[in-house]
């Protein structure tokens, strides 16, 4: 492990170069096209993620109303003797992830008009 004074040393260097560095305007451009690429990106990133997310919710509701679309057909034919509440609780299952991937696509929507200056 690195002794206190060779961290020291090495923080001391390195600000020295900072300064030597930032006196260059290739340098501070360097630095600021950096800042600039790295917001935009991770704004875009952003973005993308919660639109994933709410695509992911949208399947999994999807296929709690096919399970429950099965549950209900089984029941009504008389092939499964379970509780139509079965049926009532992939619904509810269904119904919450329809607003999880719903509120994924709105707050990725207000990203993007943030983004664009209209929010």
């Amino acid at each position: 492990m690195a002794d206190i004074r060779s961290i020291q040393r090495a923080h001391a260097v390195g600000r020295v170069l900072w300064k030597l560095g930032s006196r260059h305007r290739a340098v501070r451009g360097g630095v600021a096209a950096a800042r600039s690429v790295g917001k935009a990106t991770a704004r875009v990133t952003r973005i993308l993620w919660l639109e994933v997310t709410g695509l992911f919710f949208a399947v999994f509701a999807l296929m709690g109303v096919g399970a429950a679309w099965r549950q209900w057909d089984k029941i009504r034919t008389g092939q499964s003797s379970a509780p139509m509440s079965h049926v009532g609780v992939a619904l509810a299952f269904s119904a919450m992830f329809v607003y999880f991937s719903l509120s994924s696509f709105w707050r990725a929507r207000r990203e993007s008009a943030k983004e664009n200056g209209n929010g």
